[in-house]
């Protein structure tokens, strides 16, 4: 039997769990042959953490985590905004492409991903592989995913698994386009969208238990058996380098992606009520849309086609025949809902028209919830 390196961690800072991620993915890019590494492990509570390609201060509200004492990172894999902390469950795999089959990072994505459904269902949790980059359960997320592969063919593949979730907390520190964090129907309207595994178990299973089920299932997987090994006193002197050089500075925090995004947001009347659609661009490309207002008692259907839209070219008939896939396969003709593909094309079409009438460059949201401008 193969053996793997194992490492556990708690309560790590920002810089020191992604300079930690990053050390295991340089060990793997000098050399094909060593043994892959899995870390699970958890942040301090509470620290926000923006992906690769994202603006740092239109993902978090910056100044807000100051005042909360929330620590702020950028990973070096790819995603949108996430908040991490003691009840989300941090998996670091570090390993070599050439180890493995594969002829899409989507073929790496299911590969690396599929312990941890196979995990999650020793809790009762029906979990799957979804189109973007994410672990869902009945169309809300659990799980986000992210890969990076360095020039040489060093992967490092991350999920965080969320155990449980603030979401208040997380609507204070992330930049989400809901100005009353009071309000009970917002925090409703995220929790349509998002679930953690306590939530869908029904149990208050434990951090332990779970990064046991996440050890089996890989173990399992892979045919290998894990041998822990902390990391040694060079490699903690090489993470607190890293944290310095890289992880703790703003060049880093603070960079830009190359292109600016725009949001825009539209109010529509249907039969069913007032519909409100936020909408988050990115040149000629949907990267997020969010339907809410009156309908926030919405069937999943709304929340797949959230989801298949994202990243697809901005064209009307692109969005309608989204639209109308998701009506037909869901069967929403037949439903009680009085509201037709038509309305839901119209508002998402007009919501981006007007992110782009209001020239706006700076991207005010996360990559799920885009700020309502006016």
């Amino acid at each position: 039997m193969n053996h793997w390196r194992y490492i556990e961690e708690h309560d790590v800072s920002a810089s020191h769990g992604l300079a930690a991620d990053e050390l295991l993915l340089q060990s793997h890019s000098s050399t094909g042959n060593l043994p892959a590494t899995l870390k699970l492990y958890t942040y301090r509570n509470y620290c926000a953490l923006c992906g690769r390609f994202q603006h740092m201060t239109a993902e978090i509200d910056v100044e807000s985590c100051r005042v909360h004492d929330v620590q702020i990172g950028r990973r070096l894999t790819g995603g949108g905004a996430i908040i991490m902390g003691n009840d989300q469950l941090g998996i670091c795999l570090a390993t070599h492409t050439g180890a493995f089959a594969w002829n899409h990072i989507r073929d790496l994505y299911q590969l690396f991903s599929q312990p941890i459904i196979d995990a999650l269902t020793v809790f009762g949790v029906k979990a799957g592989f979804r189109s973007r980059n994410d672990l869902e359960v009945a169309g809300k997320k659990i799980a986000g995913l992210g890969i990076h592969i360095s020039p040489e063919g060093a992967v490092q593949f991350h999920s965080s698994l969320l155990l449980d979730l603030d979401i208040p907390k997380m609507m204070q520190v992330l930049n989400i386009p809901i100005q009353k964090y009071s309000d009970r129907r917002m925090i409703q309207a995220v929790s349509q969208r998002m679930t953690t595994v306590r939530r869908e178990a029904g149990q208050m299973v434990t951090m332990e238990a779970l990064r046991s089920e996440i050890l089996k299932g890989y173990s399992k997987a892979f045919g290998v058996e894990f041998h822990p090994q902390p990391f040694t006193s060079a490699e903690e002197s090489a993470i607190r380098q890293l944290e310095v050089e890289k992880y703790d500075t703003k060049a880093w925090l603070f960079q830009h992606s190359p292109q600016e995004d725009m949001t825009g947001m539209s109010l529509k009347k249907t039969p069913d009520g007032l519909l409100r659609t936020y909408i988050g661009l990115k040149g000629d490309n949907i990267k997020s849309v969010m339907i809410t207002g009156d309908l926030l008692a919405m069937p999943s259907s709304f929340a797949r086609i959230e989801t298949l839209l994202k990243w697809t070219p901005l064209e009307k008939e692109k969005i309608s025949s989204v639209i109308e896939k998701v009506w037909i396969e869901d069967k929403l003709h037949n439903s009680n809902l009085q509201i037709t593909p038509e309305h839901l094309t119209e508002a998402i079409w007009t919501a981006a028209q007007r992110a782009h009438a209001a020239h706006r460059y700076t991207y005010h949201g996360s990559c799920y919830y885009p700020k309502e401008t006016a």
